[in-house]
Protein backbone atom coordinates (compact mmCIF):
# COMPACT_ATOMS: atom_id res chain seq x y z
CA UNK A 1 0.00 0.00 0.00
CA UNK A 2 3.27 2.26 0.41
CA UNK A 3 3.09 3.69 -3.49
CA UNK A 4 3.79 7.00 -2.61
CA UNK A 5 7.50 8.66 -2.61
CA UNK A 6 9.11 8.31 0.58
CA UNK A 7 9.24 12.21 1.21
CA UNK A 8 5.26 12.42 1.09
CA UNK A 9 4.88 9.76 3.25
CA UNK A 10 7.17 11.19 5.73
CA UNK A 11 4.96 13.90 5.63
CA UNK A 12 2.04 12.46 5.97
CA UNK A 13 3.41 10.30 8.85
CA UNK A 14 3.91 13.22 10.62
CA UNK A 15 0.78 14.75 9.95
CA UNK A 16 -0.99 11.69 11.36
CA UNK A 17 1.52 11.80 14.66
CA UNK A 18 0.74 15.26 15.12
CA UNK A 19 -3.21 15.31 14.93
CA UNK A 20 -3.05 11.78 17.10
CA UNK A 21 -0.24 13.38 19.60
CA UNK A 22 -2.06 16.52 20.06
CA UNK A 23 -5.83 14.85 20.02
CA UNK A 24 -4.88 12.45 22.63
CA UNK A 25 -3.22 14.95 24.78
CA UNK A 26 -6.48 16.76 25.04
CA UNK A 27 -8.02 13.56 26.10
CA UNK A 28 -5.56 13.01 28.70
CA UNK A 29 -5.97 16.18 30.15
CA UNK A 30 -9.81 16.01 30.35
CA UNK A 31 -9.24 12.39 31.83
CA UNK A 32 -7.01 13.81 34.46
CA UNK A 33 -8.84 16.28 35.44
CA UNK A 34 -11.86 14.31 35.66
CA UNK A 35 -9.77 11.87 38.38
CA UNK A 36 -8.68 15.56 40.22
CA UNK A 37 -12.29 16.13 40.40
CA UNK A 38 -13.24 13.06 42.19
CA UNK A 39 -10.60 12.97 44.39
CA UNK A 40 -11.17 16.39 45.89
CA UNK A 41 -14.85 14.98 46.39
CA UNK A 42 -13.62 12.18 48.01
CA UNK A 43 -12.17 14.17 50.67
CA UNK A 44 -15.33 15.10 52.10
CA UNK A 45 -15.64 11.71 53.17
CA UNK A 46 -19.32 11.32 51.56
CA UNK A 47 -20.00 8.51 49.48
CA UNK A 48 -23.22 9.97 48.73
CA UNK A 49 -21.37 13.16 47.04
CA UNK A 50 -18.71 10.51 45.07
CA UNK A 51 -22.37 9.14 44.15
CA UNK A 52 -23.52 12.03 42.39
CA UNK A 53 -20.09 13.05 40.96
CA UNK A 54 -20.42 9.58 39.15
CA UNK A 55 -23.97 9.96 37.90
CA UNK A 56 -23.10 13.79 36.56
CA UNK A 57 -20.18 12.24 34.51
CA UNK A 58 -22.31 9.42 33.52
CA UNK A 59 -25.32 11.56 32.21
CA UNK A 60 -22.14 14.15 30.56
CA UNK A 61 -20.87 11.28 28.75
CA UNK A 62 -24.13 10.27 26.95
CA UNK A 63 -24.38 14.18 26.11
CA UNK A 64 -20.42 13.96 24.26
CA UNK A 65 -21.35 10.58 22.52
CA UNK A 66 -23.96 12.56 20.52
CA UNK A 67 -21.95 15.87 20.38
CA UNK A 68 -18.75 13.73 19.25
CA UNK A 69 -20.60 12.38 16.47
CA UNK A 70 -22.01 15.79 14.76
CA UNK A 71 -18.44 17.65 15.30
CA UNK A 72 -16.71 14.34 14.03
CA UNK A 73 -18.96 14.50 11.22
CA UNK A 74 -19.38 18.11 10.33
CA UNK A 75 -15.74 18.60 10.54
CA UNK A 76 -15.29 15.86 7.54
CA UNK A 77 -17.53 17.75 5.28
CA UNK A 78 -15.07 20.99 6.08
CA UNK A 79 -12.15 19.31 5.76
CA UNK A 80 -13.61 18.09 1.65
CA UNK A 81 -14.53 21.38 1.26
CA UNK A 82 -11.53 23.46 1.75
CA UNK A 83 -9.23 20.25 0.49
CA UNK A 84 -11.69 21.30 -2.93
CA UNK A 85 -10.60 24.73 -3.02
CA UNK A 86 -13.78 26.45 -1.44
CA UNK A 87 -13.53 28.11 1.32
CA UNK A 88 -16.44 31.00 1.20
CA UNK A 89 -19.12 29.04 2.84
CA UNK A 90 -16.54 27.76 5.18
CA UNK A 91 -17.84 30.29 7.87
CA UNK A 92 -21.16 30.00 7.57
CA UNK A 93 -20.36 25.96 7.95
CA UNK A 94 -18.62 26.29 11.00
CA UNK A 95 -21.12 28.61 12.15
CA UNK A 96 -23.91 26.26 11.73
CA UNK A 97 -22.13 23.06 13.01
CA UNK A 98 -21.54 25.40 16.32
CA UNK A 99 -25.07 26.45 16.56
CA UNK A 100 -26.25 22.45 15.70
CA UNK A 101 -23.90 20.67 18.14
CA UNK A 102 -24.97 23.21 21.02
CA UNK A 103 -28.95 22.52 19.88
CA UNK A 104 -28.57 19.32 20.23
CA UNK A 105 -26.63 19.05 23.46
CA UNK A 106 -28.97 20.89 24.79
CA UNK A 107 -31.73 19.24 23.98
CA UNK A 108 -30.21 16.40 25.30
CA UNK A 109 -29.30 18.11 28.64
CA UNK A 110 -33.24 19.09 28.71
CA UNK A 111 -33.67 15.25 28.38
CA UNK A 112 -31.44 14.23 31.31
CA UNK A 113 -32.71 17.09 33.54
CA UNK A 114 -36.31 16.33 32.82
CA UNK A 115 -35.49 12.91 34.83
CA UNK A 116 -33.12 13.88 37.58
CA UNK A 117 -35.71 13.58 40.35
CA UNK A 118 -35.79 9.74 39.58
CA UNK A 119 -31.76 9.50 39.32
CA UNK A 120 -31.66 11.88 42.49
CA UNK A 121 -33.91 8.86 44.32
CA UNK A 122 -31.40 6.25 43.43
CA UNK A 123 -28.39 8.39 45.25
CA UNK A 124 -30.43 7.59 48.68
CA UNK A 125 -31.95 9.53 50.95
CA UNK A 126 -28.72 11.96 51.93
CA UNK A 127 -28.76 13.12 48.43
CA UNK A 128 -32.57 13.96 48.06
CA UNK A 129 -32.62 15.79 51.00
CA UNK A 130 -29.67 17.85 50.91
CA UNK A 131 -25.28 18.00 50.16
CA UNK A 132 -25.97 19.96 47.01
CA UNK A 133 -27.12 16.96 44.77
CA UNK A 134 -29.76 19.04 42.58
CA UNK A 135 -27.87 22.08 42.27
CA UNK A 136 -24.92 20.17 41.13
CA UNK A 137 -26.48 17.84 38.80
CA UNK A 138 -28.15 21.36 37.33
CA UNK A 139 -24.50 23.14 36.63
CA UNK A 140 -23.56 19.72 35.37
CA UNK A 141 -25.98 19.34 32.31
CA UNK A 142 -25.21 23.33 31.75
CA UNK A 143 -21.43 22.77 31.42
CA UNK A 144 -21.95 19.88 29.16
CA UNK A 145 -23.86 22.30 26.98
CA UNK A 146 -20.91 24.65 27.14
CA UNK A 147 -18.81 21.94 26.58
CA UNK A 148 -20.06 20.88 23.38
CA UNK A 149 -19.48 24.27 22.10
CA UNK A 150 -15.34 23.65 23.22
CA UNK A 151 -15.67 20.48 21.55
CA UNK A 152 -17.29 21.16 18.20
CA UNK A 153 -14.57 24.40 18.46
CA UNK A 154 -12.00 22.14 18.69
CA UNK A 155 -12.64 19.52 15.83
CA UNK A 156 -13.65 22.76 13.93
CA UNK A 157 -9.98 23.86 14.20
CA UNK A 158 -8.58 19.51 13.62
CA UNK A 159 -10.73 20.19 10.67
CA UNK A 160 -8.85 22.60 9.05
CA UNK A 161 -5.30 20.71 10.47
CA UNK A 162 -4.91 23.24 13.03
CA UNK A 163 -4.47 20.64 15.42
CA UNK A 164 -2.03 22.73 18.24
CA UNK A 165 -4.68 25.36 18.70
CA UNK A 166 -7.61 22.92 18.89
CA UNK A 167 -5.41 21.14 22.00
CA UNK A 168 -5.12 24.91 23.51
CA UNK A 169 -8.80 25.14 23.34
CA UNK A 170 -9.55 22.01 25.02
CA UNK A 171 -6.44 22.74 27.63
CA UNK A 172 -7.97 26.04 28.24
CA UNK A 173 -11.00 24.20 29.86
CA UNK A 174 -8.88 21.46 31.93
CA UNK A 175 -6.48 24.29 32.92
CA UNK A 176 -9.43 26.39 34.23
CA UNK A 177 -11.16 23.18 36.03
CA UNK A 178 -7.62 21.71 37.45
CA UNK A 179 -7.37 25.67 39.28
CA UNK A 180 -11.04 26.00 40.16
CA UNK A 181 -11.74 22.52 41.75
CA UNK A 182 -9.64 22.84 45.05
CA UNK A 183 -10.22 26.56 45.27
CA UNK A 184 -13.93 26.50 45.46
CA UNK A 185 -14.61 22.85 46.70
CA UNK A 186 -11.91 22.67 49.74
CA UNK A 187 -11.03 26.57 49.94
CA UNK A 188 -14.05 28.06 49.49
CA UNK A 189 -15.90 24.61 51.14
CA UNK A 190 -18.48 25.11 48.82
CA UNK A 191 -18.50 20.94 48.47
CA UNK A 192 -20.98 19.38 45.75
CA UNK A 193 -22.14 23.02 44.04
CA UNK A 194 -18.43 24.36 44.22
CA UNK A 195 -17.49 21.54 42.00
CA UNK A 196 -20.66 22.05 39.73
CA UNK A 197 -19.50 25.92 39.58
CA UNK A 198 -15.95 24.87 38.33
CA UNK A 199 -17.02 22.51 35.90
CA UNK A 200 -19.41 25.30 34.46
CA UNK A 201 -16.61 27.98 34.37
CA UNK A 202 -13.97 25.86 33.44
CA UNK A 203 -16.35 24.44 30.14
CA UNK A 204 -17.55 28.14 29.59
CA UNK A 205 -13.88 28.83 29.47
CA UNK A 206 -12.90 26.30 26.81
CA UNK A 207 -16.05 27.30 24.68
CA UNK A 208 -15.06 31.14 25.16
CA UNK A 209 -11.67 30.25 23.79
CA UNK A 210 -12.98 28.00 20.92
CA UNK A 211 -14.88 30.65 20.17
CA UNK A 212 -12.27 33.58 20.08
CA UNK A 213 -9.79 31.34 17.82
CA UNK A 214 -12.18 29.27 15.48
CA UNK A 215 -13.56 34.05 14.27
CA UNK A 216 -10.05 34.55 14.16
CA UNK A 217 -8.54 31.48 12.09
CA UNK A 218 -11.77 31.23 9.88
CA UNK A 219 -14.51 33.67 10.36
CA UNK A 220 -18.03 32.68 11.67
CA UNK A 221 -21.20 33.91 9.45
CA UNK A 222 -23.28 34.19 12.03
CA UNK A 223 -25.69 36.52 9.73
CA UNK A 224 -26.52 33.81 6.80
CA UNK A 225 -28.49 35.03 3.58
CA UNK A 226 -30.89 32.07 3.40
CA UNK A 227 -31.98 31.92 0.63
CA UNK A 228 -28.23 32.37 -0.67
CA UNK A 229 -27.32 29.21 1.24
CA UNK A 230 -30.17 27.41 1.70
CA UNK A 231 -29.29 24.39 -0.46
CA UNK A 232 -25.90 24.40 0.43
CA UNK A 233 -27.33 24.55 4.40
CA UNK A 234 -29.29 21.87 4.22
CA UNK A 235 -26.94 20.03 2.62
CA UNK A 236 -25.04 19.72 4.92
CA UNK A 237 -27.02 19.34 7.57
CA UNK A 238 -27.78 15.81 6.19
CA UNK A 239 -24.43 14.78 5.42
CA UNK A 240 -23.83 15.95 9.44
CA UNK A 241 -26.65 13.43 10.31
CA UNK A 242 -25.79 11.08 7.53
CA UNK A 243 -22.92 10.10 9.32
CA UNK A 244 -23.49 11.11 12.69
CA UNK A 245 -26.79 9.21 13.56
CA UNK A 246 -25.31 5.36 12.83
CA UNK A 247 -21.74 6.71 14.51
CA UNK A 248 -24.01 7.51 17.68
CA UNK A 249 -25.85 4.64 17.56
CA UNK A 250 -22.76 2.65 18.04
CA UNK A 251 -20.92 4.58 20.36
CA UNK A 252 -24.22 3.68 22.93
CA UNK A 253 -23.53 -0.18 22.39
CA UNK A 254 -20.70 0.01 24.82
CA UNK A 255 -22.35 1.09 27.80
CA UNK A 256 -25.00 -1.87 27.01
CA UNK A 257 -21.57 -4.53 27.06
CA UNK A 258 -19.77 -2.77 29.83
CA UNK A 259 -22.90 -2.56 32.01
CA UNK A 260 -23.54 -6.84 30.96
CA UNK A 261 -20.04 -7.43 32.06
CA UNK A 262 -19.89 -5.53 35.64
CA UNK A 263 -23.01 -7.48 36.25
CA UNK A 264 -21.38 -10.59 35.59
CA UNK A 265 -17.80 -9.35 37.84
CA UNK A 266 -20.12 -8.53 40.68
CA UNK A 267 -20.93 -12.22 41.39
CA UNK A 268 -17.02 -12.44 42.21
CA UNK A 269 -16.71 -10.13 44.54
CA UNK A 270 -16.53 -6.52 45.76
CA UNK A 271 -12.70 -7.50 45.51
CA UNK A 272 -12.91 -7.88 41.72
CA UNK A 273 -14.49 -4.49 41.16
CA UNK A 274 -12.33 -2.93 43.21
CA UNK A 275 -9.62 -4.48 40.38
CA UNK A 276 -11.68 -3.70 37.80
CA UNK A 277 -12.01 0.13 38.83
CA UNK A 278 -8.61 0.39 38.58
CA UNK A 279 -7.98 -1.22 35.38
CA UNK A 280 -10.66 1.50 34.24
CA UNK A 281 -8.11 4.34 35.12
CA UNK A 282 -5.18 2.83 33.66
CA UNK A 283 -6.90 2.01 30.37
CA UNK A 284 -8.44 5.59 30.01
CA UNK A 285 -4.91 7.24 30.82
CA UNK A 286 -2.70 4.37 28.86
CA UNK A 287 -4.95 4.17 25.79
CA UNK A 288 -6.44 8.09 25.55
CA UNK A 289 -4.56 7.80 21.79
CA UNK A 290 -6.66 5.33 20.67
CA UNK A 291 -10.13 6.87 21.71
CA UNK A 292 -8.41 9.64 19.97
CA UNK A 293 -8.23 8.97 17.01
CA UNK A 294 -11.80 9.40 15.35
CA UNK A 295 -11.79 12.66 15.86
CA UNK A 296 -7.79 13.02 15.22
CA UNK A 297 -7.83 10.71 12.08
CA UNK A 298 -11.12 11.90 9.91
CA UNK A 299 -9.57 14.94 8.99
CA UNK A 300 -6.23 13.66 7.84
CA UNK A 301 -8.07 11.07 5.98
CA UNK A 302 -10.53 13.10 4.48
CA UNK A 303 -7.65 15.26 3.14
CA UNK A 304 -5.26 12.28 1.47
CA UNK A 305 -8.36 9.13 1.58
CA UNK A 306 -10.66 10.67 -1.58
CA UNK A 307 -8.15 12.47 -3.76
CA UNK A 308 -7.30 11.23 -7.21
CA UNK A 309 -3.89 9.58 -6.31
CA UNK A 310 -4.91 6.59 -3.59
CA UNK A 311 -0.99 6.36 -2.85
CA UNK A 312 -1.19 9.60 -0.21
CA UNK A 313 -5.04 8.27 1.40
CA UNK A 314 -2.98 4.27 1.58
CA UNK A 315 0.20 5.98 3.40
CA UNK A 316 -1.74 7.87 6.15
CA UNK A 317 -3.38 4.63 6.87
CA UNK A 318 -0.58 2.85 6.97
CA UNK A 319 1.22 5.58 9.53
CA UNK A 320 -1.74 5.46 11.68
CA UNK A 321 -2.14 1.27 11.59
CA UNK A 322 2.25 2.03 12.48
CA UNK A 323 1.70 4.43 15.04
CA UNK A 324 -1.58 2.23 16.96
CA UNK A 325 0.95 -0.99 16.99
CA UNK A 326 4.14 1.01 18.33
CA UNK A 327 1.60 2.33 21.22
CA UNK A 328 0.42 -1.05 22.03
CA UNK A 329 3.50 -2.97 22.08
CA UNK A 330 5.32 0.20 24.43
CA UNK A 331 2.12 0.16 26.86
CA UNK A 332 1.89 -3.58 27.16
CA UNK A 333 5.70 -3.73 28.14
CA UNK A 334 4.69 -0.77 31.09
CA UNK A 335 1.86 -2.63 32.21
CA UNK A 336 4.36 -5.81 32.31
CA UNK A 337 6.40 -3.99 34.35
CA UNK A 338 4.26 -1.63 36.61
CA UNK A 339 1.31 -3.15 37.23
CA UNK A 340 2.70 -5.04 40.50
CA UNK A 341 3.77 -0.96 41.54
CA UNK A 342 0.30 -0.17 40.59
CA UNK A 343 -1.62 -2.70 42.68
CA UNK A 344 0.74 -2.03 45.89
CA UNK A 345 0.16 1.58 45.56
CA UNK A 346 -3.65 2.00 45.28
CA UNK A 347 -3.63 -1.34 48.29
CA UNK A 348 -5.51 -3.85 46.68
CA UNK A 349 -6.43 -6.94 48.11
CA UNK A 350 -4.89 -10.55 46.96
CA UNK A 351 -7.78 -10.92 44.58
CA UNK A 352 -8.01 -7.82 43.05
CA UNK A 353 -4.29 -7.96 42.64
CA UNK A 354 -4.17 -11.32 40.83
CA UNK A 355 -6.79 -9.77 38.70
CA UNK A 356 -5.57 -6.83 37.74
CA UNK A 357 -2.26 -7.89 37.42
CA UNK A 358 -3.60 -10.92 35.03
CA UNK A 359 -5.52 -8.02 33.08
CA UNK A 360 -2.40 -6.06 32.37
CA UNK A 361 -0.17 -9.21 31.09
CA UNK A 362 -2.81 -10.55 29.20
CA UNK A 363 -5.33 -8.09 28.26
CA UNK A 364 -3.06 -5.28 26.36
CA UNK A 365 -2.69 -8.14 23.24
CA UNK A 366 -6.48 -7.93 22.54
CA UNK A 367 -6.13 -3.96 22.98
CA UNK A 368 -3.89 -3.84 20.44
CA UNK A 369 -6.18 -5.19 18.02
CA UNK A 370 -9.04 -3.09 19.65
CA UNK A 371 -6.68 0.10 18.98
CA UNK A 372 -6.71 -0.86 15.18
CA UNK A 373 -10.75 -0.72 15.10
CA UNK A 374 -9.96 2.82 15.85
CA UNK A 375 -8.63 3.29 12.23
CA UNK A 376 -11.23 1.28 10.85
CA UNK A 377 -14.00 3.70 12.15
CA UNK A 378 -12.21 6.41 10.92
CA UNK A 379 -12.24 5.17 7.47
CA UNK A 380 -15.65 4.41 7.32
CA UNK A 381 -16.63 7.69 8.57
CA UNK A 382 -14.45 9.54 5.83
CA UNK A 383 -15.61 7.06 3.22
CA UNK A 384 -19.13 7.59 3.95
CA UNK A 385 -19.44 4.49 5.13
CA UNK A 386 -20.60 4.97 8.74
CA UNK A 387 -23.54 2.37 9.07
CA UNK A 388 -20.70 -0.40 9.26
CA UNK A 389 -19.79 1.36 12.47
CA UNK A 390 -23.28 1.07 13.74
CA UNK A 391 -23.50 -3.15 12.73
CA UNK A 392 -19.81 -4.02 14.23
CA UNK A 393 -20.55 -1.99 17.31
CA UNK A 394 -23.45 -3.67 18.36
CA UNK A 395 -21.82 -7.19 17.14
CA UNK A 396 -19.12 -6.52 19.61
CA UNK A 397 -21.99 -5.77 22.60
CA UNK A 398 -23.83 -8.45 21.56
CA UNK A 399 -22.47 -11.95 19.75
CA UNK A 400 -18.62 -10.43 20.86
CA UNK A 401 -19.33 -9.91 24.10
CA UNK A 402 -22.33 -11.94 26.19
CA UNK A 403 -21.20 -15.71 24.74
CA UNK A 404 -16.83 -14.61 25.87
CA UNK A 405 -17.80 -13.54 28.87
CA UNK A 406 -19.91 -16.20 30.47
CA UNK A 407 -17.72 -19.08 28.95
CA UNK A 408 -14.30 -16.82 30.45
CA UNK A 409 -16.16 -17.03 34.25
CA UNK A 410 -17.41 -20.38 33.90
CA UNK A 411 -13.41 -21.23 32.85
CA UNK A 412 -11.23 -18.72 34.68
CA UNK A 413 -13.04 -16.93 37.22
CA UNK A 414 -12.93 -13.41 37.45
CA UNK A 415 -10.12 -12.28 34.91
CA UNK A 416 -11.96 -14.82 32.36
CA UNK A 417 -15.15 -12.40 32.34
CA UNK A 418 -13.27 -9.02 31.19
CA UNK A 419 -10.35 -11.06 28.90
CA UNK A 420 -13.87 -12.84 27.53
CA UNK A 421 -14.62 -9.63 26.77
CA UNK A 422 -11.70 -8.24 25.39
CA UNK A 423 -11.16 -11.34 23.52
CA UNK A 424 -14.47 -11.06 21.79
CA UNK A 425 -13.94 -7.47 20.84
CA UNK A 426 -10.85 -8.10 19.40
CA UNK A 427 -12.26 -11.33 16.88
CA UNK A 428 -15.12 -8.87 15.76
CA UNK A 429 -12.55 -5.61 15.53
CA UNK A 430 -10.77 -8.04 13.31
CA UNK A 431 -13.68 -8.37 10.92
CA UNK A 432 -14.01 -4.37 10.83
CA UNK A 433 -10.28 -3.95 9.90
CA UNK A 434 -10.49 -6.47 7.46
CA UNK A 435 -13.76 -4.71 6.19
CA UNK A 436 -12.28 -1.30 6.36
CA UNK A 437 -8.67 -2.56 3.95
CA UNK A 438 -11.10 -3.55 1.33
CA UNK A 439 -12.64 0.17 1.36
CA UNK A 440 -9.44 1.80 1.13
CA UNK A 441 -8.38 -0.26 -1.60
CA UNK A 442 -11.33 0.24 -3.52
CA UNK A 443 -11.40 4.04 -2.62
CA UNK A 444 -12.01 6.31 -5.55
CA UNK A 445 -12.06 10.01 -5.86
CA UNK A 446 -15.45 11.31 -3.98
CA UNK A 447 -17.96 13.05 -6.28
CA UNK A 448 -19.21 16.26 -5.52
CA UNK A 449 -22.70 16.52 -4.42
CA UNK A 450 -24.95 18.85 -3.16
CA UNK A 451 -24.04 19.20 0.28
CA UNK A 452 -20.79 19.49 -1.08
CA UNK A 453 -20.52 22.28 -3.60
CA UNK A 454 -24.54 23.71 -3.52
CA UNK A 455 -25.47 22.66 -6.72
CA UNK A 456 -27.65 24.65 -8.29
CA UNK A 457 -27.20 27.25 -5.54
CA UNK A 458 -26.09 30.82 -5.82
CA UNK A 459 -22.31 31.30 -7.28
CA UNK A 460 -21.39 31.93 -3.71
CA UNK A 461 -22.41 28.44 -2.75
CA UNK A 462 -21.06 26.71 -5.36
CA UNK A 463 -17.83 28.18 -4.93
CA UNK A 464 -17.18 25.88 -2.11
CA UNK A 465 -16.15 23.34 -4.46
Amino acid sequence: MNDSPPELRASIGRDVLEMSITSALSLLALFLTDILTLTYVSRLHDEAMLAAVGVAKTLMFINSIVVTGIVVAGGRVITRRVEAGGTRLVPALAAQLLVVAVGVSGAVALVEWRFLDPIVGWLGDASASGGGTRPFLWLMLASSVAMALTQACAQLLRALGDSRRALAVLLVAAGTLAVLDPLLILGLDLALPGAGTAGLLAAAAGGAAGLWVVKRRVGLAMRLHLKLHRRAMAGFARRIVRISLPYTLGNLAMPLAITFMLGQLAAFGVSAMAGMALMDRVLQVAYCLYFALPSALVPVFSRHLLGDDPGPGRASVMAAVRLVVVHGLVVWAVLLVAAPALAEAFVLSAPARALFETLCRVGAGAWLVIGLDFIAVSVFITLDRAWWITLFSWLRASVGTVPFVLAGAERFGASGVVLGMWGGHALVALASIATATLLVRRARPARPTVADTGAGASPDARSLS
